[in-house]
Formats: C-alpha cells, sequence, structure tokens
C-alpha cells in the first residue's frame, strides 16, 4: 500500500493497526467478543502506560490476553509501507485462571505487558522468537509459584499479520520455571530455547500458564 492509496482508504481520526488487529481476532474467534481494558489515559495521550489496551478471551480452560501498543495503531502517514510496524509485535499470554482470583481477569499479566513495553521503549531493544528472559524472581508477586521465566514464540493460533504499517508477530510468553530457566542460562543458544519450547509444547501445545 502507497500513502496516497492509505490517504483514500482510512480517515485520519481511524485506528488503522488496531483494526487490522481486531481483524485477524475475529478470524481466529469469530464472534466470541472479548472482555477489554484501557487506562484511564492513552499512551498518545500522555499515559503512563505505553500498552493503550488488552483484550481478554474466555476459552474452555484458560485466558487468552492481547496486547495494544507494541505495534502503531493509529493513523500514521509516515509509517505506510514500514517493513515492521513500530515493534513489530504484540504480546499475547495464555493463562489457567487462579482460584484465589475467582471471577477477576488476571490483571497481573496486563501489567507485566506494560513492564515489558516500558523495558522496549527505554532500551529500544525488542523481544524475538526464540529468546529468554529470566524475571528476578516469581511471574506474579506474592504467589507461591516456580514460574520465573518468560521465553517467546511465535502466537500458535494468531501467527502474524501484514498491516499498513508493516508486518506485526504476535509474541507470545511462555512462563518458565526454576529448572527450565537454569537451563537456558547455562545454554542460551536459540537451539537450546527451541528445545526446551518443544518440550513444553508437547505436553502443553497452547503453552498456557499455570501459576
Amino acid at each position: 500500500m502507497n500513502l496516497e492509496q492509505y490517504r483514500t482508504e482510512y480517515k485520519k481520526d481511524q485506528a488503522v493497526g488496531a483494526l487490522s488487529i481486531e481483524n485477524r481476532l475475529k478470524q481466529v474467534y469469530g464472534d466470541l467478543e472479548p472482555r477489554f481494558y484501557s487506562p484511564q489515559m492513552m499512551s498518545f495521550q500522555g499515559g503512563n502506560d505505553p500498552i493503550d489496551g488488552v483484550a481478554v478471551f474466555d476459552n474452555e480452560d484458560y485466558r487468552h490476553l492481547i496486547s495494544y501498543g507494541m505495534s502503531h495503531l493509529y493513523y500514521n502517514e509516515e509509517a505506510v509501507g514500514e517493513e515492521y510496524s513500530k515493534w513489530g509485535m504484540e504480546f499475547t499470554f495464555r493463562v489457567k485462571p487462579f482460584a484465589a482470583d475467582g471471577d477477576e481477569d488476571p490483571f497481573w499479566v496486563i501489567q507485566l505487558m506494560n513492564n515489558l513495553a516500558r523495558f522496549v521503549n527505554e532500551t529500544k531493544v525488542w523481544f524475538d522468537e526464540y529468546q529468554f528472559l529470566p524475571l528476578g524472581g516469581p511471574i506474579r508477586s506474592e504467589c507461591d509459584t516456580d514460574i520465573v521465566g518468560l521465553a517467546f514464540v511465535k502466537d500458535v493460533d494468531l501467527d502474524e499479520i501484514d498491516t499498513p504499517h508493516g508486518k506485526v508477530i504476535f509474541m507470545q510468553m511462555v512462563g518458565l520455571n526454576s529448572v527450565q530457566l537454569k537451563r537456558l542460562e547455562e545454554n542460551s543458544t536459540k537451539e537450546e530455547v527451541m528445545s526446551v519450547l518443544e518440550e513444553i509444547k508437547a505436553v502443553n501445545p497452547k503453552y498456557i500458564c499455570q501459576l
């Protein structure tokens, strides 16, 4: 798409990139409506959270969260025709409901996404597939869990999309326990990360995190 086509097809008040994400979610989830959480003040309005929204879908035994904010969400003529949209990714996470939370959504995941987004924005270092990250403690504070790291892999359902602003990869965060994290810290090659992820996938095909 060139700039002339972009100006013809979209209006300046449209969230062009967000629409592309929503279209992909509809391809996967059909008419299932997510719950959507946004900060009181959006990032472009000067808000403190870099993620402008997170969609939460209910599946049979887990929740699927998708971020809006690591790619260009809004009308942006300067981004037209770029290879990647902003950081070229959006975070996703699958998690089983935690009994103590009752019906409350996992807002700690939204906080985690925002923390990772701040890191990317500040360091200009983004997360790519088959990378891993020690968290320096449990993935959820004040929770007795052995999930202490993350690995990144292309979301098994959402994959990636081409948008008018460039490619967006849906990067799923996969929880790592202390044994898996130690293994990767001792051998941090891409091949070893792929090996660990394959072992997880063999028993957990959707990479669903359970605290």
